[in-house]
Order: C-alpha cells, then sequence, then structure tokens
C-alpha cells in the first residue's frame, strides 16, 4: 500500500492545472552579461542610464529567442526605440507594445558584474531576470506563439581555423575565449564551453575535432556528462583589411535516439509483427527531424568586420549562430494559445520512478497547461491533458525529457518512458481499445495491462 500512496500524492499534484510558472524552468528568461555602457550629469545619472539602456537591450534578446522569426515584425527594438513594424493581420496577431514603465515592472531583478565607474561614466555587464508569467501574458495578449521549451545541453568545441593553423586549447585561440564571456545555458539550445584544463587538452586535438573522430568526442562527452558535442568551427580570412569569419556548427556527437529491442524487452515473442524494423525502437516519432547526425551542419553564418575587433565579430558570429539553430527547435515547441485541445492519455508505468518520470515530464513542459488524473492503478494511469497547439509539438517537447509520447490512431495517446514504451507501442489491442485501458475490470485478451482491482483508484477528489 505505501507504493499506491506515493502514487496517489502524484496523482493529486497532477490533478490540478499546471500554471506557466510551475509547467517549465525559468532559465530562458534570464538575459546574462549584457554589456551597458554610459556618461551622465553625475556618477548616478551615468549609472541608471546604463541599466536603463541594458534592461532595453536585453527584453529584445529575450523576445526574439523566444518567437519564430516570423513573427519579429510584431515586435518593438526597444534599444532603438523603434515600434513594431506590422500594424497587425487577420490572424488576430498584434503589435507588441511595452512602455518604459511596464519594462521596469516586467524585471524581477539584475547582477552587476566588472563594474567600473568614474565621476560622470557607468561600465559593467548586466545580467537581467525577466517574470516569466508577465512575458507569456504580454505575448498572449498579442497573440504571438512562442517556446520557451529547452534542449539538453550541448558541449561545445570551439575550434579556430586560420591561415596558420588550427586551434583548440591553445591559449592563443580568441575563438574559445569568445565562447567563454557569457554562458549560452539560457537559450532554447543551451551550449557550454570546456573548462580548457590538462584533461581536455589530452582528450581530443583540434584537428580530432574537426574530423569528428567518434571515439575521442565520445569521451569527453562522458566526461561532462552531455548527450551532444558541437564542433564550432570558425574559419577566419583576412581581405583587404577585414575580418571574414565563417561559423559552421557541426553535430559531432549525439547519443543514440533509440534502444535496442533485446535491451528494453529480453524476448519479443509478445510483439505483434507490426512491419516495422524490429531492431530499433524511436523515442518519438519527430526527434529524427531535429536530432541531426554526426557530421551533420546544424547552423552556418557568415560576418565580415574591419580588422582590429575580433572579440565583438566572434560573439555576434556566436549569437546569429545560435539563433539559426535554434529556430528548428524552437518551430516545433512552439506555444500557441489560439489553439487548444484537450486529449484523452493512458500512461503506462512498471515502476514508480517510471511514473514519476512522467509526471516530471508533464510538469516541466509548457506547452501543457493541465493534467486531470481520472484513474491510477499499478500499472498505469488514466488521464485528460489540456495542450497548447499541435500535439506533434508536444511529442518533441516529451522525448526531450526522456518519455515517450505517441497515438496509434489519432484519439487516444500513450505516455511511457521508452524501456515500457518499446513493450506496447503497436500492438493490437491500442488501436482497438477507445476507451481507458485502466477504469474498467475488462480482460484483454491480447496481453494488455490488467486493472489492479481492489487496489484501482479513480477520482482524484478521492486522493485528498
Amino acid at each position: 500500500m505505501k507504493f499506491l500512496g506515493i502514487m496517489v500524492a502524484f496523482a493529486v499534484l497532477l490533478a490540478a492545472p499546471l500554471t506557466p510558472a510551475s509547467a517549465a524552468g525559468d532559465d530562458v528568461f534570464v538575459v546574462p552579461r549584457v554589456p551597458v555602457q554610459a556618461t551622465g550629469a553625475t556618477a548616478t545619472a551615468a549609472k541608471d542610464s546604463a541599466q536603463a539602456s541594458g534592461r532595453r537591450h536585453a527584453m529584445d534578446i529575450l523576445m526574439r529567442r523566444l518567437t519564430p522569426e516570423e513573427d519579429w515584425i510584431y515586435l518593438p527594438t526597444l534599444a532603438t526605440g523603434a515600434q513594431a513594424q506590422a500594424a497587425g493581420d487577420g490572424s488576430g496577431k498584434s503589435p507588441v507594445v511595452i512602455s518604459p514603465q511596464q519594462l521596469v515592472a516586467l524585471e524581477s531583478g539584475f547582477e552587476v558584474y566588472g563594474e567600473k565607474a568614474s565621476s560622470s561614466s557607468y561600465r559593467a555587464y548586466i545580467t537581467y531576470r525577466f517574470k516569466p508569467d508577465a512575458v507569456r501574458r504580454l505575448l498572449q495578449t498579442s497573440r504571438i506563439p512562442y517556446s520557451e521549451a529547452q534542449t539538453r545541453v550541448a558541449l561545445v568545441l570551439p575550434v579556430l581555423q586560420t591561415d596558420s593553423g588550427v586551434y583548440l586549447w591553445e591559449s592563443n585561440n580568441p575563438w574559445m575565449a569568445a565562447w567563454k564571456v557569457r554562458p549560452y545555458t539560457h537559450e532554447l539550445t543551451p551550449m557550454t564551453a570546456p573548462l580548457g584544463d590538462l584533461e581536455d587538452s589530452a582528450s581530443i586535438t583540434a584537428r580530432q575535432a574537426l574530423n569528428l573522430d567518434s571515439e575521442k568526442l565520445a569521451a569527453i562527452a562522458e566526461r561532462y556528462s552531455v548527450s551532444q558535442i558541437i564542433v564550432a568551427h570558425a574559419r577566419l580570412m583576412q581581405r583587404d583589411g577585414a575580418n571574414q569569419l565563417t561559423v559552421r556548427l557541426i553535430n559531432g556527437y549525439r547519443e543514440s535516439g533509440k534502444v535496442e529491442y533485446a535491451d528494453i524487452l529480453g524476448e519479443d515473442d509478445a510483439l505483434e509483427d507490426t512491419g516495422a524494423p524490429s531492431q530499433t525502437f524511436n523515442y518519438a516519432q519527430s526527434d529524427e527531424d531535429f536530432a541531426a547526425k554526426p557530421g551533420e551542419v546544424l547552423a552556418q553564418t557568415y560576418l565580415s568586420e574591419p580588422a582590429g575587433n575580433f572579440p565583438s565579430l566572434a560573439e555576434r558570429s556566436i549569437e546569429f549562430a545560435i539563433a539559426k539553430y535554434a529556430s528548428g527547435w524552437k518551430s516545433r515547441t512552439l506555444i500557441d494559445h489560439s489553439r487548444e485541445a484537450k486529449l484523452p492519455v493512458t500512461a503506462f508505468f512498471e515502476r514508480i520512478e517510471d511514473w514519476s518520470r512522467i509526471r516530471s515530464a508533464l510538469i516541466a513542459t509548457p506547452l501543457v497547461d493541465s493534467v486531470q488524473v481520472s484513474s491510477l492503478s499499478r500499472r498505469g494511469a488514466e488521464m485528460d491533458v489540456r495542450v497548447f497547439g499541435d500535439p506533434v509539438r508536444l511529442q518533441v517537447a516529451m522525448e526531450n525529457q526522456g518519455v515517450v509520447f505517441w497515438t496509434e490512431t489519432g484519439e487516444r495517446w500513450f505516455l511511457a518512458t521508452p524501456g515500457v514504451a518499446g513493450k506496447y507501442r503497436g500492438r493490437r489491442f491500442l488501436r482497438t481499445e477507445s476507451r481507458g485501458l485502466f477504469g474498467s475490470a475488462r480482460e484483454d485478451d491480447d496481453g494488455g495491462p490488467q486493472p489492479a482491482s481492489a487496489e484501482q483508484y479513480t477520482s482524484p477528489q478521492e486522493f485528498e
């Protein structure tokens, strides 16, 4: 009974609607280390001016981080004082308007780094934190879809190639230094630079990184406990007094999105032959659309500036490359509040740890508005899940949380961890059963899950 008692507690937590604040982490609403600089009649005036200017720039960064590029015409450019280019369209979208007073109210706090001040000037780096709920409401009011779901953090190996050679761990690699100026872990596609210590330099060379040495890349991925390594290849050429920088983000290593049937089942004679390849099982239908294979170029940019300020050129190139890479993920995880659907969902699990993982994934996914658990047993649960936008986008977001979300007929949806999903996906009873599988006392002749009879719990109100 202890097992069911804990499960009941989980069901109570899921029975209530998920507020946006509880549905996802707030990291994407942080804009780190914005450079600010201003002068004024007094030290205080210079400081206030710099912080206000940085706040406007930070909000510009945040709004464009969350929204698709085609909707940027509805966003103001606060840093320059320019209003949104578009006035509205037939879809109901309208320009986002942010007054100076509103902008201050949107901020939840800030942190200052490297502060330098005089009697009339101020310079610093400031990390701005914005209120997630307030930013969401701002976009919802203008009916602008947005994404706040993050991929797993990838490790970046910044390799610089010049006419003189290739550089990675060398102290004179300004490309590595550029990746360490500020963190990029608050992006929708978060990335982090390596430490660059002796163990790193002994693990892989610049040439091995460019050659995508799978063994070396797998070893350093294990060291940093990441599922993906991106080789950021920067080709620097100097022509006619200008620095020309071509940047390619190359998928160097990614953990497989597949598991062997033998690993999760032991024996597969209980499975129905669906005609699908028998040796592997995909985590999610849409995973391969975004999870590039090793060697694929995720994003490419080209920028040119007059020679003399490589750090500025490098930072702009990083921002452009990350934005291009994030656009694909963003399009697959957009939260469109103009579209809602209530989906009947069955969750399969074998251990309390599996149910906990499913619950955590639902809570962490901003595409989910609310979850109402109607029935719970030792092996599964029935629930209604209210989602924003296309359910296919939820497939991608749930896969990123390590949970499979799929449908057999388009009427009922299913949730499970990869190992458990491999035992049920494609089974005949999932295609013929439109009702819940854990809410009746029926016996299934296809080996489907059986209800917990006397230990079955229904109606979340009884859990309390």
